[in-house]
């Protein structure tokens, strides 16, 4: 909705907004009428990404934000708060997905996944709590399928995942006759310029040609305007997948390229 409309647009802040998933979901809820803050650590890319959607005619704010800093989230909210006099939606998508296995995953490593990923959405939500509160608000934790479906070689992040998920159905309990939602979304792979660079150090820089069953920015962003819709309000304590089955098959054959030889991490049997 453009600038210049009523003031009573509800507003929502999306942490890691800057670029990738957080970007599309911040478009898909400016394109639904909201006001959106776009937070990052990279406040050069949250100024830009805001001044991209705010130059289409929609009311957005760069915001710096180390999800990991309490502190930050202090300013951040009030930051938003004072600029918009609320918060009706809080979108938690800030995340890494580093590579490691319990053995090779060192304490230093272990300590930033759980900060950002872990951490980070409990400050957030502590800290937007109150405003949320007043509007009867909604937050919605971006997760993964791997927060119930473990991979080998994401032990840090498999870990975190979970614990969010375990974090959205504790938040949904706690506000539960307070009018504030919170449901969690988990993506299978998305074609991200993150993801992208991780592929490609895996070696697979042709990353994502061939790979089946992409979930998109967009996808993403969908989902979030509906959880905060009427309708998607009926929903709380709730994963809602966005994977095209990834969690139910748990294939690797639908995320790794054709020609990949290992099928759900191990070699393929012969036929006798």
């Amino acid at each position: 909705m453009p600038i210049g409309q009523p003031s009573s647009l509800p507003t929502a802040l999306v942490t890691g907004a800057g670029r990738g998933i957080g970007l599309g979901i911040a478009t898909a809820l400016a394109h639904a009428g909201y006001r959106v803050a776009l937070s990052d650590i990279d406040e050069a890319s949250a100024a830009r990404s805001a001044s991209h959607l705010s130059d289409q005619g929609f009311p957005t704010l760069g915001v710096w934000l180390d999800v990991s800093q309490a502190d930050a989230w202090a300013r951040a909210v009030a930051e938003v708060t004072e600029r918009w006099g609320g918060l009706d939606l809080l979108v938690n998508n800030a995340g890494i997905s580093p590579r490691g296995t319990v053995e090779s995953t060192d304490e230093a490593l272990w300590d930033r996944t759980l900060a950002i990923n872990l951490k980070g959405p409990w400050f957030g939500i502590k800290t937007a709590l109150p405003w949320l509160q007043r509007r009867r608000g909604t937050i919605v934790n971006i997760g993964s399928t791997r927060a119930t479906r473990p991979m080998p070689g994401l032990f840090s992040y498999v870990t975190s995942k979970a614990g969010l998920l375990g974090l959205t159905r504790q938040v949904a309990v706690e506000t539960l006759g307070q009018g504030v939602t919170c449901n969690m979304v988990a993506p299978g792979w998305v074609d991200t310029p993150g993801e992208r660079l991780i592929q490609a150090e895996q070696g697979r820089p042709e990353f994502p040609q061939g790979v089946s069953h992409l979930t998109t920015a967009e996808d993403v962003g969908g989902a979030v305007v509906f959880l905060a819709s009427p309708a998607g309000r009926k929903a709380n304590g709730v994963i809602l997948y966005l994977d095209s089955g990834l969690h139910i098959a748990d294939d690797a054959g639908m995320v790794y390229l054709p020609h990949e030889k290992f099928v759900r991490y191990h070699q393929p049997t012969p036929n006798p």
